[in-house]
């Protein structure tokens, strides 16, 4: 009895530890804060879950978190797709898919998260409006998955293989310069000198200086090209980064912090794309302290679809069974299997039947003539027991003993029965005595 007890306050204390470990894992994230910043998933401050749950809350909308795949983003007219809190730059695969669905008719919205102009950043960024346009020499060039070579025109004095090891040396070298910028504690570095191909097609420049050098100047001001319902100041903007636009692409100025863009929007194709250099106005925070209720509204517009992009954040996931399983209503049958399983398992470890009680000790009992039983059952069969016990006999018994069985008459019934075979040979063995 004792032993049963210790058992029974073990497994308490094991189901108290592991209800104490869910409630834990239920907290942090009901809260949100294991998720990245500026994902819908997360309720604190630095997360994006208001303007999500309030987009659901909307009649006729469908909101919805995109956690795969970049390339197969499938968003169309009617559709809202919001990329928030976007850390330096996307791959060109994944700004090839937000252009197609902005051409099909989305809007799109992209919000960088906030950084802070560094010590170079001023001349980094004179140097950038000097000569914006001017694309990445690098020789590696991204087309699709793979990446291909372009050969570089050899300067005086070299050949074209010279000059292609030299351009990959550079290449290895800026590389090598990026990762110690992204590996050091402070996570930003300056945005490059060149642009990207997305850059280039869309006509806009992403640059980083110190916008305001006065704490009495304004955060981010609305400018002449924004709705004049729109709050005439975003306060607590405190990103450093803005955006240098190409007069023929069509961009339109929507707030300026220190005289440079921070937020614009274009026309393109069948749908729209806006560009915010810092997420906090979509924030949890700023739904609770800087609301710009009637930017959010704009924003969201009559869109009956919104979607929510995580894959950047790192929130990913690939469908698989189990997934397509949970989308087409097969979690039932997947617990009855696994519940037949159980009970198949129950089955062949623990019969249903009762056990007898056994013995508290084991008796072991052997006859004196078990051994000599066991040997005539494995060697003499039934039907000749009688002959072999006869001519085991016979050579020890007197002549008037075997006369007397052999002159005994057969009988049928005693040829199959080898107990009244014997039987009958004793009776006349008996009748010696009486006479």
């Amino acid at each position: 009895m004792k032993t049963r007890a210790a058992w029974l306050l073990v497994a308490a204390l094991l189901l108290l530890l592991l209800w104490g470990l869910a409630s834990i894992y239920r907290l942090r994230i009901a809260r949100g804060d294991l998720f990245p910043e500026y994902s819908s998933l997360r309720a604190d401050p630095l997360g994006a879950r208001a303007l999500h749950d309030a987009a659901r809350l909307l009649p006729d909308r469908e909101v919805e978190r995109w956690t795969r795949r970049f390339s197969r983003l499938e968003a169309g007219r009617g559709d809202l797709v919001l990329v928030l809190g976007l850390q330096r730059n996307l791959p060109r695969e994944d700004w090839e898919a937000l252009d197609r669905a902005a051409i099909a008719g989305a809007s799109v919205v992209v919000a960088w998260r906030a950084e802070a102009a560094g010590a170079n950043d001023g001349p980094r960024a004179r140097e950038v409006r000097e000569d914006p346009w001017t694309e990445r020499p690098a020789p590696l060039l991204r087309e699709g998955p793979r990446e291909r070579q372009r050969e570089a025109e050899p300067a005086s004095g070299e050949d074209r293989a010279e000059a292609r090891e030299r351009r990959r040396r550079e290449a290895a070298e800026r590389d090598e310069r990026e990762g110690e910028l992204r590996r050091s504690d402070n996570a930003t570095y300056p945005p490059p000198r060149y642009a990207h191909p997305h850059e280039l097609r869309l006509g806009y420049r992403l640059a980083r200086r110190e916008l305001i050098t006065r704490e009495a100047d304004p955060d981010a001001v609305r400018a002449e090209a924004a709705p004049s319902t729109w709050p005439e100041e975003l306060p607590r903007w405190r990103s450093d980064l803005f955006f240098i636009t190409r007069e023929d692409a069509g961009w339109r100025p929507l707030y300026r912090r220190g005289g440079d863009i921070v937020m614009m929007s274009r026309e393109r194709g069948a749908g729209r794309l806006t560009l915010l250099a810092d997420s906090f106005p979509l924030s949890n925070e700023a739904a609770q302290r800087e609301r710009a209720t009637e930017l959010l509204a704009d924003l969201l517009g009559d869109a009956r679809r919104v979607v929510f992009v995580e894959t950047h954040l790192g929130v990913e996931t690939e469908l698989g069974v189990a997934a397509l399983a949970r989308r087409y209503g097969l979690g039932g049958a997947a617990l009855t299997a696994l519940l037949l399983a159980l009970l198949w398992i129950w089955r062949r470890a623990s019969p249903l039947a009762p056990v007898p009680p056994e013995e508290e000790e084991l008796r072991i009992s052997i006859a004196p003539t078990a051994g000599l039983e066991a040997l005539l059952r494995r060697s003499v069969p039934p039907a000749k027991l009688h002959a072999a016990c006869l001519e085991a006999w016979l050579p020890t018994a007197s002549a008037s003993d075997r006369r007397r069985v052999q002159e005994l008459p057969p009988a049928p019934e005693t040829a199959a029965d080898p107990v009244a075979a014997h039987r009958a040979t004793r009776r006349a063995l008996s009748k010696k005595h009486l006479s």
